[in-house]
């Protein structure tokens, strides 16, 4: 993570996304970054090469449930830093915002992949959970057209719920 930008103490990972004018869009995702950290097996965080047996997964409850992460893998180091750092993660946030994001970016000249469903604006924000594992198929979902990483039962090794529960919010 030491190579990464820092924009108000927090690190800002690989995916994140920019507007044309060079700002970085915290929880915005950079479609063709994500895309290449899938199938190059790249951390998101930091950028690098994953080790093969050693990746975190950060899953809602609900991709959990399925056994897909749309959300690349990193190293155990930098799903602990985002754990902690990112209000989403973290559960510091009880709903997604308001505004549709693919609304937001596209005032700002910028394309959207991070809800290519729009079911997220207002909704309220489902847990995570950190998900070890051994290793992950790589694949476009079809429900959504946008990659997704596949992690069979049997290459989970540990599951840590990060957060509280979403009824826990007040």
């Amino acid at each position: 993570m030491a190579r990464q930008p820092v924009i108000g103490g927090l690190v800002v990972p690989w995916i994140t996304a920019r507007t044309p004018q060079g700002r970085y869009r915290f929880g915005h995702v950079d479609y063709h970054r994500q895309a290449h950290a899938m199938r190059d097996r790249l951390c998101q965080t930091c950028g690098t090469p994953l080790e093969p047996a050693r990746l975190v997964f950060a899953m809602r409850d609900s991709d959990l449930r399925m056994f897909i992460s749309h959300e690349p893998g990193m190293h155990p180091v930098c799903a602990a830093y985002s754990a902690t750092s990112c209000p989403m993660l973290a559960g510091r946030m009880s709903h997604y915002q308001a505004t549709p994001l693919a609304a937001q970016l596209a005032d700002l000249g910028v394309t959207s992949h991070g809800d290519p469903t729009g079911a997220r604006p207002a909704a309220p924000a489902e847990r995570w959970n950190l998900v070890w594992a051994t290793g992950y198929r790589p694949f476009t979902n079809p429900l959504t057209d946008q990659p997704a990483a596949m992690v069979l039962p049997e290459q989970i090794l540990r599951v840590r719920p990060i957060g509280p529960r979403p009824a826990d919010h007040h």
